[in-house]
């Protein structure tokens, strides 16, 4: 529960999960905005739509008696009576079917008030065959239709018909359609998609300006980020000169820029202090050695040939001394690669060579253990920095491997270059590490060795011993990788990768 607990503080501290819960917000608001409003805007068209039905239904009542009446009056004289009952904004149109024309024959304009252009007339007929109500009203010539059709005339007046009335005479069918003129505003609206409403169309430019500019921000913010990053990486690995506070572009990270700056003077300080240390007391230590051996000269002229005791005394003395020497070479070494992983030289290294001298370090190790030591370069590499750190972590390795390689077999040391990183591959014959260790290889202080067996050649259990570890921190500390695996057929393969210069 904690750790869920954790992992979802962890989600939402995140920047990338903000900004997809913005998004979401950002995409669903104008579309929750957008329904409520059209379903108003619906809701407020209706009842309109209604007065202005209730209107033209009015109209349509009143002439419907004068229509029982239309056989008897000349055509060009109905124009004239429809005028009569023609009110401003509501418009009368007359169409007639005969009872003898053909089934597939249609209605006739034949009469309208205020007059209309024929052609406006030709369109309006067409839109309403479109929508099939004149073949209904055609077979019963009965029933009152409302509609809610919208006609754009030539003269950019916009109608809606609202009713067709049929009255059956003894010549045929009279159809009377009643449409309104849509002046205002909000009847202009009418019979249109919400989405053509100009405050609609208005809002939805806006918003999508304001979109476009956070998208630009947020976009620029996430840019500015990781340059921000890779210019941090750079100034780090001095593959750039300069103070990282000089290069940050981002006012508001210049307190973080600043912080780097004394981060990165306090570690290559901290560096240089190890590096003069360690040469001091290599320095200190060497001059008592140095004079322990030159007063031994004297003692071994005068102890004689027989006398085993005072023999045995020199030996043990100088077996000490070259410990000792061993020790300071060591601890100067140690403190080396601790500076360099605080502070890594940023010299060229020539992998090709530096895995040669690592090999030829290890010979004669191999040559005990009766090991046979090769090496492999398959091409030309180099790397950017790090030079003492990766030669530590290659012999590292190669220890490891000579450690567990049986006498009389092979340990390999192969370079390979690839596009962008350099591979080298320590393989050995030895008895390889159990699955269930594999996760555990290049832990600290972790081993299982066997330390019973005194034959450092003989197959012994996996050891994960403090080596691997070391290789693991250094390769890291120059931007690099190490990987283990068991080789197919028995034996034990580590990878180290390392970027090209």
């Amino acid at each position: 529960m904690a750790d869920t607990a954790t992992q979802l503080h962890r989600v939402w501290r995140s920047l990338t999960a903000r900004a997809l819960i913005v998004l979401a917000l950002f995409i669903a608001l104008p579309v929750v905005l957008y329904l409520t409003f059209r379903q108003a805007d619906l809701d407020r068209q209706r009842l309109l739509l209604e007065s202005i039905r209730v209107k033209g239904l009015t109209v349509g009542r009143v002439l419907e008696e004068r229509l029982q009446r239309a056989d008897m009056i000349p055509l060009f004289r109905l124009g004239e009576e429809l005028a009569r009952f023609q009110t401003e904004g509501v418009s009368l149109r007359l169409l007639f079917r005969p009872h003898e024309s053909a089934p597939e024959a249609g209605f006739l304009y034949v009469a309208s008030a205020p007059p209309v252009q024929p052609a406006d007339l030709e369109d309006e007929r067409a839109r309403l065959e479109a929508t099939g109500v004149l073949a209904q009203l055609g077979e019963s010539c009965a029933g009152d239709l409302p509609l809610a059709l919208r006609v754009e005339r030539a003269d950019r007046v916009a109608e809606l018909i609202t009713s067709l009335t049929p009255v059956r005479t003894a010549r045929g069918c009279w159809v009377l359609v009643i449409s309104s003129n849509l002046t205002d505003a909000a009847e202009q609206r009418l019979g249109q998609p919400y989405w053509h409403a100009p405050e609609v169309q208005v809002a939805a430019a806006i918003y999508l300006i304001f979109a476009a500019v956070v998208l630009v921000i947020a976009f620029d913010i996430a840019h500015g980020l990781r340059r921000f990053a890779a210019t941090a990486r750079a100034v780090a690995e001095r593959r750039i000169e300069g103070r990282f506070a000089q290069r940050n572009q981002i006012p508001e990270l210049e307190p973080v820029a600043n912080a780097f700056d004394r981060m990165e003077d306090s570690l290559r300080a901290t560096a240089s202090e190890l590096r003069a240390a360690a040469e001091e007391s290599a320095h200190a230590f060497k001059t008592p050695l140095g004079t322990i051996r030159q007063a031994m000269v004297p003692l071994r002229s005068r102890v004689a040939g027989d006398d085993k005791r005072s023999q045995q005394a020199l030996m043990a003395v100088d077996g000490a001394l070259e410990k000792l020497d061993t020790l300071v070479r060591a601890a100067r070494n140690l403190d080396d690669a601790v500076a360099d992983r605080l502070d890594p030289p940023r010299e060229k290294v020539d992998l090709g060579a530096l895995v040669e001298d690592v090999v030829d370090a290890y010979a004669a190790d191999a040559a005990t253990r009766n090991v046979t030591l090769r090496t492999s370069i398959e091409s030309e590499a180099s790397a950017p920095l790090g030079g003492r750190l990766i030669a530590d972590a290659l012999g590292q390795v190669i220890e490891n491997a000579l450690s567990y390689a049986p006498a009389g077999s092979n340990v390999t040391v192969t370079l390979h270059r690839g596009t962008r990183r350099v591979l080298i591959v320590v393989a050995d014959n030895g008895p390889g590490v159990e699955a269930a260790l594999m996760p555990h290889i290049f832990d600290r202080h972790v081993s299982f060795r066997d330390r019973s067996r005194s034959d450092p050649g003989a197959a012994a259990p996996a050891n994960f011993g403090l080596g691997l570890w070391v290789a693991k921190r250094n390769m890291e500390s120059v931007g690099g990788t190490i990987e283990a695996a068991n080789r197919r057929g028995g034996g034990f393969i580590v990878t180290l990768g390392l970027p090209l210069a």
